[in-house]
Formats: structure tokens, C-alpha cells, sequence
């Protein structure tokens, strides 16, 4: 039942791992009691962020940057969450004074309240993985206290546009059950939307695809690596079939927003995550996957992060960790047609 914890949470410690639909509406903001605000201190510009895999790369509208969050290298020391900011040519050091830090836990950007939500994942100040709920509005982080989700472990979470909230899946509850729950975030509070659907599992794909207005889950860590492709759209969860990827778990995946396709790049094949790592990159459009056949990419790897940037259009992928366990630092961007290394590139010369 924990196999996937076992896979994932050790994993870290050795790479240092039908209800109605909700209607469209404003969301609610809670009490001032009951947020508590933290100040951003100065950016520090031209700080890289450090070697780590399993974290997120979300773009933040208000800033116009890519956002590196759960970039935890060694997650047995206790540290204050840092966020990281690309803006296509420069990292930034943004903040180092947030929550605690942590891995394995869901990140979201609500672009209708223009604010970064935060919620789970492994915290080592905790010893447990967190039920707290954090914002980021990219001057303040705040902490809103709410009834949390059952489960805060392992868990994935994207924005919904089509019901304006940020929605949760998957993971392990604080005494390390499996939960196989979908959760919806509105600013205020949290709501169960499902107990159907996929499986509980880890180091999954979930991405948010805004031109067809549904949630899509792919592969992932079950007690074996899995290839079921889902879809969560009106409330519901249904699975999508069809030749794909094949079964793939700790890869990255995205949606160019623009285009309207999905990205994933590299994960593991196998149990033996270290010895089955992929450089692969695949694309679905139009209901098809194609496998890319590059001259130059990314070198084979799990964990790695990975976003869209729309206001650049381009796609990003940080770090991650090689077959040996190392935890990477390397930057590259695709642009629709190759990857380019974009920063610390292993025997890569930058043009």
C-alpha cells in the first residue's frame, strides 16, 4: 500500500525523492485572523538555484517568471522554502523565508487571484508530510488556515480554468494510507469533488489543458509503473485509451498553452528507476502521440521540472537526477522545433 512512498520519499533521500459541478464564480478571500503574512524580502539576481529533482516550474503571471518551487536538495535537513525565478536568460532568488521546505507537494497558479497556492508535501521541520495551505502573491506568503484534504502526501495539483479552482489528486494521508481522493482549492477552503477515478499514485504527470478545457493524468508510480492516461472534465474522471508513451513514472510533463499540446520529457520504465531513465520527448496533439527524434536534448533523467512559459512560448525544464543519483542543475528551454541548454550545461558551450 506505501509502495509508491517507498519509491518516492527514499528515493529523495538517496538522489540528496459523482457530485455537481462547480459553477465559475469569485472566489471567497478568508479573515484576516486567519491568514498568516510573511513579506518577500529583495530579489537576489544571478543565483542559480541548487542541484534537485521532483520540483515544480509554474509561470507567474503578475511577476511574468518561471517559478521553481520544492527544489529541495537534501530533504533531511530542515530549511525555509526558497522560490527561484527564471525569466529566460537570468535566475533569481525570490524568496528564502517561506514555509518550510518540502517535496512531494502540490503547487498551482490561480491566474484569476494571481497567486501562487502551495499545499502538502514532505516537510522535515514536521517529520510528516504538511496539511498546511500557503499563498504567494509575489510580495507576501501567507498561510490560510483551512480544513485540509485528506491526503498531503505525493500529491499533484493543477489550476482548473473551467471551474476556476485549483484541483488536487492523489497521495498518502499523515499516517501513510493510500487516498485516492480529487480535491478543489477556491481561496477560502477545500472541497472533496470525487473518491472515483484513477488510483492513488506517485510521481505522476498533471497538467491543466486550457484549449480543451479538461485535467490530464498520465502514468506514474502504482506498486509498478504505470501507463493509464486520464481525464478529469465536468466532475468526472474517465480514461483516455490508445498507444502513448508506454508506462513511465518521475518524468516531466506540460502544456504549451498556446499550441495546445502536451509535452513529456524523459522518467523512469521500471521498478529500477536509476537503470530505465529515458531522454525521450514526446508530444500529443490532436489526440496523437509522437515521439521526437532530436539531434540535441536534455540527457537522460527522472524528476525533472518542467513548465510553459507563455509570455516567452517557450517550454522549460530544470534539473532532475541521472542514473548514477546525482541531482542535476542544467537549464534548457524548447521552442517548439529543438532544446537549447540554456545554463550549466555539461559539456555544452552557451551561444
Amino acid at each position: 500500500m506505501r509502495n509508491f512512498l517507498i519509491a518516492g520519499w527514499l528515493l529523495a533521500f538517496i538522489i540528496a525523492g459523482c457530485s455537481p459541478a462547480i459553477p465559475a464564480v469569485s472566489s471567497p478571500v478568508p479573515p484576516a485572523e486567519e491568514r498568516t503574512r510573511i513579506p518577500t524580502p529583495g530579489v537576489e539576481i544571478n543565483q542559480n538555484p541548487p542541484p534537485c529533482g521532483e520540483a515544480d516550474l509554474i509561470y507567474h503571471t503578475r511577476i511574468r517568471m518561471m517559478i521553481l518551487v520544492n527544489c529541495v536538495t537534501d530533504p533531511s535537513k530542515a530549511t525555509l522554502l526558497t522560490l527561484w525565478g527564471w525569466d529566460g536568460t537570468h535566475w533569481q532568488k525570490l524568496t528564502q523565508d517561506g514555509p518550510p521546505g518540502r517535496i512531494l507537494g502540490g503547487a498551482a497558479y490561480d491566474d484569476v487571484r494571481d497567486v501562487l497556492v502551495l499545499y502538502g508535501g514532505r516537510a522535515v521541520e514536521l517529520g510528516k508530510c504538511s496539511q498546511e495551505t500557503w499563498e504567494w502573491d509575489g510580495a507576501f506568503w501567507e498561510q490560510i488556515n483551512a480544513l485540509p484534504p485528506t491526503a498531503c502526501d505525493h500529491v499533484k495539483m493543477v489550476y482548473d480554468a473551467s471551474i476556476q479552482r485549483s484541483v488536487l489528486f492523489s497521495g498518502l494521508d499523515p499516517s501513510e494510507k493510500v487516498v485516492d481522493e480529487t480535491w478543489a482549492w477556491n481561496g477560502a477552503s477545500w472541497k472533496l469533488l470525487s473518491e472515483d477515478g484513477p488510483a492513488s499514485r506517485g510521481h505522476f504527470g498533471f497538467v491543466y489543458n486550457r484549449r480543451e478545457k479538461r485535467t490530464l493524468l498520465y502514468g506514474g508510480y502504482t506498486g509498478g509503473v504505470s501507463d493509464e492516461f486520464w481525464m478529469w472534465k465536468d466532475n468526472a474522471w474517465e480514461q483516455i485509451d490508445g498507444p502513448g508513451p508506454g508506462a513511465l513514472s518521475h518524468f516531466g510533463m506540460t502544456v504549451d498553452t498556446d499550441a495546445g499540446a502536451l509535452y513529456l520529457f524523459g522518467g523512469a520504465r521500471s521498478d529500477a528507476t536509476f537503470s530505465s531513465l529515458t531522454d525521450k520527448t514526446w508530444v500529443l496533439k490532436d489526440g496523437l502521440w509522437e515521439e521526437l527524434h532530436l539531434g540535441s536534448s536534455p540527457s537522460a533523467r527522472g524528476g525533472a521540472a518542467l513548465g510553459y512559459d507563455p509570455r516567452r512560448k517557450r517550454v522549460v525544464l530544470y534539473g532532475g537526477f541521472d542514473s548514477s543519483g546525482n541531482q542535476l542543475s542544467d537549464t534548457w528551454e524548447w521552442d517548439g522545433k529543438s532544446w537549447s541548454c540554456m545554463g550549466n550545461c555539461p559539456q555544452l558551450e552557451i551561444q
